[in-house]
């Protein structure tokens, strides 16, 4: 007969090395044997981890599953194979579809209950079919509820972000530690992180022996901790302690055990995070569970010189480049350890445990004393120190005299428990300046966002996500050169990401850097064939050399990738708006709309088709909606103005471009658009005054040129008019020149001034003065 628990660690051990084929001959080996919830999670786990959701959906569902992360599994598997209805019954049982937000909260209550240290998990996976299901209103209370679980749930913050519901609390309360309840939804029930009240512990005597017997200039520890007025190149507050004089045990006490972890058993030191403690099992001394605290160590006691943990070298093991430049400028607070006054007890104590109780190198005997070190450079390993052993001097002890060690002890505890803190406090502060930053990226306040964003530590400010998200602040302000910087830096440090590279093809195709934007097809195909980002760039990049065909195939292979993607179907419409397909491109922005109603893009191509079609009320009821979403879009303004100059409000168009001008001074766009509006107006010099600026600002469009030269041929201006005709020819002599033709047609417009001389051009393009009865003058 199999016994479970040894082929569940087995299992466990090849999932955790991605062996997925053994864990899945081993699961089914153990399934045969036993017909359990256990078993059958942990072979449906490991299809689902081998990238087969369809097969871990069979074994659940073709089960009567009663355990919560069964439940679990298979509703993740659902969403995966959007199965979404079948999901949410899963998960609420059957009464999803009579959540109201008046009983939201009952049910969230219940989620928390049922599925404990996974609720924030559980939140998170319900949100998202809520918000895909039109029901943003339980959707966001879920959000909010798993982010005040759990903190590190930054997926639940940027789906609010970006469903342009406010966060609430604000971010600066929401990445704080003061407001969690304890540690296990954030870390796992196996956390190193305590959130046991501190009344219930009852540490071990060797740590209070440990840390008495020390000298006066060993009690002494030195941490870089940042004081109130130290200026900090990282913007995190960590807690790192002096390599040099610091020595530290983690302990994790259950009653009277106690689980002893080697001072090396940490994470490296960073300037953004401190230290986090990192089990191996190799390092302890009595096994235990749960709870760990930190506690402060010098030598075992001053009777010989073995000791429980291994000497540190010179030189950390997990070193980091230029983390010691940053630490060294930080204000330092002195944190000095409470001596004991219990000094004399100790060492009575320590003789206690050298005689009776010591133990010698791998054996449990109480009977055998220490064994000399062969050598200096031997690695002592810890053994088990009988419980027995060392209680009983305590418990021995006057009252007054255990009192005192008890309290110790529980300040011991409580230090323990704020150097925790404020370890967790460094990744909360760093998570909380980006979550400020993000959430005015949602909000289109792009120049705020990129401050924010750029204020970052140096070692965050240089990351993929930060570097994307400047890209594409610069990208909704339409400064596609400095998009195209920072996404370029994006490529540069991390070639493998994917993510928003779809904005950095747009960028690239609207400066026609063909070049660039095929170099960057090729290396997202070689990248990720099954990533919707890949073809959207490279459809962008056949649109960017007019094969709108082939792009439209690429654009919708982007969606049968993922068909929950936005911004495929706005690229899609776009290209479909081009080859006049009407109908299909209106569809396209309509998909994309009800995947993200904040899609401002699709709500302006809508308004696009619309103007097309001169329906300029429905038009510019789109427009305004898209920008109701993106109020800083100078671009929709602009668009909007001139949907109402077609309905004869030029005025009201002015105003707009005005606003417009406000926000971006130097739009090209809005710039030009006011200069025709003068133009019809009759306002000329207004619109020269607009025009010459605008030839500082595009120096080589056509467009500008031949409004400056129809401009000036009204106010009589030959010569300057002839110039500006020719300088738009020039520089596009296709696009320009039926424009021309209209604007120098002789017999509809001639001068003003003198009804024999007219405009004219030649077989060449070039433009030339004819008189009536003479030759051409040039």
């Amino acid at each position: 007969m199999i016994i479970q628990e040894p082929i569940q660690a087995a299992i466990w051990h090849c999932l955790n090395h991605y062996a997925y084929s053994d864990a899945i001959f081993l699961a089914e080996r153990l399934c045969a044997e036993f017909d359990s919830d256990e078993s059958i999670f942990l072979l449906a786990t490991c299809y689902y981890r081998s990238g087969k959701p369809s097969q871990a959906y069979t074994i659940l569902s073709g089960k009567k599953i009663v355990s919560e992360k069964c439940k679990f599994l298979l509703a993740r598997c659902c969403v995966d194979l959007h199965k979404l209805s079948e999901a949410e019954t899963v998960l609420t049982g059957n009464v999803g579809d009579l959540i109201s937000s008046s009983s939201c909260s009952s049910f969230i209550e219940t989620i928390i209950s049922d599925y404990g240290d996974s609720s924030p998990f559980a939140l998170q996976l319900i949100s998202h079919i809520w918000w895909r299901s039109e029901r943003s209103h339980l959707a966001a209370e879920a959000c909010r509820k798993a982010l005040y679980l759990n903190p590190f749930l930054w997926q639940s913050f940027q789906d609010l972000c970006d469903r342009g519901v406010k966060p609430d609390p604000e971010p600066t309360k929401i990445f704080k530690v003061d407001n969690l309840d304890n540690f296990n939804k954030c870390l796992g029930s196996n956390s190193h992180v305590n959130s046991t009240p501190l009344s219930t512990y009852n540490l071990s005597y060797e740590s209070v022996n440990t840390f008495n017997s020390s000298t006066p200039a060993q009690k002494m520890v030195n941490m870089s901790v940042p004081s109130s007025n130290s200026s900090i190149s990282s913007g995190i507050q960590p807690f790192t302690p002096d390599m040099n004089n610091a020595k530290a045990i983690f302990v994790r006490p259950i009653g009277r055990k106690v689980k002893v972890i080697n001072e090396n058993a940490y994470s490296p030191l960073t300037p953004s995070f401190g230290v986090f403690p990192l089990e191996n099992s190799d390092n302890l001394s009595v096994c235990s569970s749960q709870s760990m605290v930190l506690v402060p160590s010098a030598t075992l006691n001053e009777t010989n010189d073995q000791k429980f943990i291994s000497k540190r070298s010179s030189k950390p093991v997990f070193s980091q480049s230029g983390n010691t430049s940053n630490i060294n400028n930080l204000g330092t607070q002195q944190i000095t350890m409470p001596s004991s006054p219990m000094s004399h007890v100790v060492r009575r104590s320590s003789r206690i445990i050298t005689n009776n109780c010591s133990v010698k190198e791998n054996t449990k005997s109480p009977n055998k004393k220490f064994a000399s070190p062969k050598s200096a450079t031997r690695k002592i390993k810890s053994g088990l120190i009988p419980k027995k052993s060392v209680f009983a001097d305590i418990t021995e002890r006057h009252p007054k005299e255990r009192g005192v060690v008890e309290v110790e002890t529980l300040t011991l505890a409580q230090q323990a428990l704020n150097l925790q803190k404020k370890t967790t406090e460094g990744l909360l502060s760093l998570l909380r300046d980006i979550g400020i930053a993000y959430l005015q990226l949602s909000k289109f306040n792009c120049k705020k966002a990129i401050q924010l964003f750029q204020s970052l530590p140096p070692r965050q400010y240089k990351t993929g996500f930060v570097l994307s998200m400047i890209g594409k602040a610069y990208c909704e302000q339409s400064d596609y050169l400095q998009s195209i910087k920072y996404f370029s830096e994006v490529k540069e440090h991390e070639p493998y990401r994917d993510t928003l590279m779809e904005l950095y093809s747009t960028s690239l195709w609207h400066q026609q850097k063909e070049v660039a934007l095929s170099a960057l097809a090729q290396d997202m195909t070689a990248l990720d064939r099954n990533s919707s980002s890949t073809w959207c760039v490279v459809g962008n990049c056949f649109s960017l050399q007019k094969e709108h065909q082939t792009a439209i195939k690429y654009f919708q292979r982007a969606i049968q990738v993922n068909p929950d993607f936005p911004y495929a179907y706005a690229l899609l419409g776009n290209e479909y708006l081009v080859t006049e397909e009407l109908e299909k491109a209106i569809t396209c922005f309509q998909k994309a709309v009800k995947l993200d109603p904040r899609h401002y893009k699709s709500w302006y191509g809508i308004g696009a088709i619309y103007q097309k079609q001169e329906r300029y009320e429905l038009a510019e009821m789109h427009y305004k909606r898209a920008l109701r979403i993106n109020h800083s879009s100078a671009l929709i303004m602009c668009h909007i103005a001139v949907v109402q100059n077609s309905m004869d409000k030029p005025d009201q168009a002015l105003h707009t471009l005005h606003i417009a001008l406000t926000l971006e001074p130097k739009h090209p766009m809005c710039k030009y658009q006011r200069a025709q509006i003068y133009s019809k107006l009759g306002k000329l010099p207004e619109a020269l005054y607009e025009l010459e600026e605008l030839k500082e600002i595009v120096p080589k469009e056509s467009l500008v040129y031949f409004l400056t030269g129809k401009v000036h041929k009204k106010l009589g201006n030959i010569h300057l008019a002839l110039m500006n005709f020719n300088r738009a020819t020039d520089l596009d002599p296709k696009g320009a020149s039926n424009q021309i033709k209209e604007a120098i047609d002789p017999t509809n417009n001639q001068s003003p001034l003198d009804d024999s001389v007219a405009l004219c051009q030649n077989g060449d393009g070039k433009i030339f003065l004819r008189r009536s009865g003479d030759g051409d003058v040039s």
